[in-house]
């Protein structure tokens, strides 16, 4: 019986150079962002929305089950959250990215909004490479299992074995990872720093009076 283990060797490399021309093939960011901006071009575009916004409220315990409450009616969920008593707490909620607008104006109407921060990031490249390399590995894990079932000899069962089980480790990465990817174009993200606004009693709005004399007495000029 033939070996059949050189043969891995040369089904390995075709199948890599055929994936690498593949990635040379596919549409960067940079071409998409210069193309007309049609709705199916739009579409096709992965973006990655962030917000941070910074609000002081009258009472922080009842601002988080707030925030809870809008992330779950939106379809999304609380990632983080953490704080003091009732002092401070910062919220990191996940939301369906056509709901972010909406979120943030509902957000607005809890307490006094003191900064807001929105980016985007966009993974289509990257999507659109890992993509075409699993599509890749995929064909190499499937021409090593037909290997497999020809092997006889108890050497090329071990070899197309090994290879098969370090292909198999990376086509599992790989979707892994594009879920991943998927999964933040999906939800967006909103990270909410609350703070507790003080409220000053009469003596706080005499002491602050007074204050604001002397600052005027010494200062000419900021």
């Amino acid at each position: 019986m033939k070996r059949i283990v050189p043969s891995l060797f040369a089904i390995v490399l075709a199948i890599m150079a055929s994936g690498c021309a593949t990635a040379h093939r596919t549409v960067s960011a940079d071409n998409l962002a210069a193309a007309p901006r049609s709705e199916t071009a739009a579409q096709d575009r992965m973006l990655i929305w962030r917000a941070w916004l910074t609000m002081e409220v009258a009472s922080v315990t009842n601002a988080v089950s707030r925030i809870t409450d809008m992330a779950e009616e939106s379809g999304g969920y609380v990632e983080s959250l953490s704080g003091s008593e009732n002092e401070r707490a910062n919220v990191t909620i996940r939301v369906p990215v056509e709901s972010l607008t909406s979120t943030i104006v509902a957000l607005e109407s809890i307490g006094k909004m003191t900064s807001r921060r929105m980016t985007s990031e966009d993974v289509t490249e990257q999507y659109v490479d890992t993509e075409a390399r699993l599509k890749t590995m995929i064909a190499l894990r499937d021409r090593l299992r037909a290997l497999l079932d020809k092997a006889q000899d108890v050497r090329d069962v071990l070899v197309i074995e090994r290879e098969l089980s370090r292909v198999q480790a990376e086509v599992d990465s790989m979707q892994a990872r594009l879920r991943k990817l998927k999964g933040r174009v999906d939800l967006a993200s909103v990270n909410v720093s609350i703070n507790r606004k003080v409220i000053l009693g009469p003596l706080g709005y005499l002491l602050k009076g007074a204050w604001w004399t002397v600052e005027k007495l010494f200062v000419i000029q900021k």
